[in-house]
């Protein structure tokens, strides 16, 4: 019903640009470019708390041409994306989003914007991607750095030799892997 209404106050206060609006009426975890009126360039968007890590990568996967966003989430997401290593809260998100860029905290929204008055804090996200990008994006890729990173931080408390083992099919294998990237294998994820 909402998604019928919001070309009304477009149409009302911006008559010049309502026929170059449009709504895509879809699961944003399932669109892909075909399904798009244009090549979008750039994301802004409220999304939503449980799925926004997942639908920020979908979109920066399937679409190429995205060259920026800036997304509202829950604030603890926020700071997990934004997050730099060395911390607690760095991890899977924080290094999956740089993957495809440079990801910063952009600002904070307060609940009092909101009504009804919601229970947890916003923060806004923005994240650029990478002009000439430091390795390979193709989805092959992409596909193995995300199972290395899943690996590393599915159990933070472990070393990355024990925590990637299984991945690398031995503790060995996984120390070799480390030292020929110039980890030191005794490293935890974060």
């Amino acid at each position: 019903v909402l998604a019928q209404r919001i070309p009304v106050p477009v149409r009302e206060r911006a008559p010049q640009l309502a026929d170059r609006f449009d709504v895509v009426h879809m699961d944003a975890m399932k669109v892909l470019p075909k399904d798009l009126p244009v090549t979008p360039t750039a994301l802004v968007a409220n999304l939503p708390y449980n799925v926004a890590v997942p639908v920020l990568l979908h979109l920066f996967s399937e679409f190429p041409t995205l060259r920026t966003a800036l997304v509202m989430v829950q604030a603890e997401v926020a700071d997990r994306l934004a997050a730099e290593p060395g911390g607690k809260i760095y991890g899977v998100p924080s290094v999956k989003a740089r993957f495809f860029g440079d990801v910063r905290r952009a600002g904070a929204v307060g609940r009092a914007v909101f009504w009804p008055v919601p229970q947890v804090e916003s923060g806004l996200v923005r994240v650029d991607r990478y002009a000439e990008p430091p390795w390979p994006t193709d989805a092959r890729t992409r596909a193995r750095v995300f199972a290395v990173v899943d690996a590393a931080f599915a159990q933070r408390r472990k070393t990355l030799r024990a925590a990637l083992s299984g991945w690398a099919g031995s503790p060995a294998e996984a120390e070799r892997r480390l030292l020929a990237a110039g980890i030191e294998p005794s490293t935890h994820g974060e």
